[in-house]
């Protein structure tokens, strides 16, 4: 019960849209004043550029992790036999006989 009361507490504030948007009162007036239109501007364009190197380097990581998995998977199964030598699964071992 009080994981829904603070579900709603927090979606209510998420929803007003001045709880929304706090910010100091000097934030408030530099950014609503008209040349802080341009300030606002660069600090979202900042904001995102500083935010541009952790997601490529997380999109790569990942990226790179998929494929090798999808390498794994694609390969045929290896058995080691008694000489300890690793063949494929898919060949017939040495010395049977294939009737």
């Amino acid at each position: 019960m009080k994981l829904v009361a603070a579900a709603l507490v927090v979606g209510s504030l998420v929803l007003i849209p001045g709880a929304a948007s706090a910010q100091c009162a000097m934030c408030r007036s530099v950014f609503g004043s008209p040349e802080g239109q341009s300030l606002a501007a660069a600090f979202r364009a900042g904001t995102i550029l500083l935010l541009a190197a952790p997601i490529v380097s997380f999109a790569t990581v990942a990226l790179l992790a998929v494929r090798q998995q999808r390498r794994r998977d694609a390969e045929p199964e290896v058995m080691s036999n008694e000489g300890g030598r690793s063949v494929s699964a898919s060949l017939p071992l040495q010395g049977s006989t294939g009737s």
